[in-house]
């Protein structure tokens, strides 16, 4: 199977490094070392290597379905706590039981499906209370531009306004698609239930292909408000289902990002203040210059570094 390099996709590792410090978060509510941590590793399981590295009191276990990749992890495994199984994500929800034990879950989709719905819903009526689900998700509306009444055929019992044709802009699909996880929750976990799946953050962003992208804390109703209080320091916090912040950050090379440095964290008009520092334009005009350095402000501090070395 091929796969992109996940590991080389600077909004993902942005966005993966946010998840991280969200996880740490949860400390407030548990010890971390009562936490496994499932995830789709894929070949590089760079995910399980950030987490050894910055949360390394996590059980961990990878579920993989193609058994070459399943290979490629055995080759590239991180640590000697991560536990590797082959098999398809369905098949280990089926068998799957909290027994009031705290899971994170990362559903690290490719793609958009009506049976990925279908697992997050499963998912939140098995897990224990304070246990932490992400879910990513293709966000791509181009591919729906000629196919609106396929979308709704796929998705109407999980959209807003089922009437309404799928959104042609990134944001507003981005933020349709959380929507429809909203009332997948909500179907899950109805009122009369003791639990409810409070929302984290949420992201979107495109290393070439659209993607979106949810954490959550399945927490009883009556927690939902400490719940609330532990994350809403989080500098990314989205705690009321608000639309998704936008990640996409620019490319910069190092001495521009050590020259950015001493300015940094900015206040407002933080885009204005380092283009004005470089003195140059790194997009197409100043607008859109300035809107490129206001995400590295933003995200500096997960910006990732790719260097190029000799082996």
């Amino acid at each position: 199977m091929r796969h992109p390099a996940y590991h080389l996709r600077p909004n993902k590792a942005v966005e993966r490094v946010a998840f991280v410090e969200a996880i740490n978060l949860l400390a407030r509510l548990e010890k971390l070392s009562e936490y496994t941590y499932f995830g789709f590793g894929g070949p590089y399981l760079e995910d399980f290597r950030l987490l050894y590295e910055l949360c390394p009191d996590l059980k961990m276990i990878s579920i993989e379905e193609d058994a070459e990749t399943y290979k490629r992890q055995v080759f590239h495994l991180p640590c000697g706590t991560l536990e590797l199984r082959q098999g398809g994500f369905s098949s280990f929800l089926a068998q799957y039981e909290a027994n009031d034990e705290k899971s994170i879950f990362w559903l690290d989709y490719t793609g958009l499906a009506y049976s990925q719905f279908e697992d997050l819903m499963v998912l939140l009526g098995k897990v224990a209370a304070n246990s932490m689900i992400k879910v990513t998700l293709r966000a791509e509306p181009r591919e729906f531009r000629d196919a609106q009444d396929e979308f709704r055929r796929r998705f109407e019992i999980l959209m807003p306004d089922p009437s309404a044709p799928p959104p042609s802009t990134s944001h507003d699909f981005a933020y349709l698609i959380q929507g429809m996880v909203q009332i997948a929750s909500q179907r899950a976990l109805p009122s009369a239930l003791p639990h409810v799946f409070q929302p984290v953050s949420s992201f979107y962003y495109s290393d070439g292909t659209g993607m979106f992208t949810l954490t959550g804390i399945v927490c009883r109703r009556s927690d939902q408000a400490t719940v609330k209080s532990v994350f809403r320091g989080f500098r990314f916090a989205n705690l009321d289902w608000a639309r998704p912040k936008k990640i996409d950050v620019p490319t910069l090379s190092t001495k521009e990002r050590l020259h950015l440095q001493h300015l940094l964290p900015c206040g407002r008009g933080a885009g204005k203040v380092l283009r004005r520092e470089l003195g140059y334009l790194i997009d197409e005009d100043r607008p859109q210059t300035e809107e490129k350095l206001q995400q590295y402000a933003d995200f500096h501090r997960y910006f990732p570094y790719f260097m190029k070395a000799t082996p």
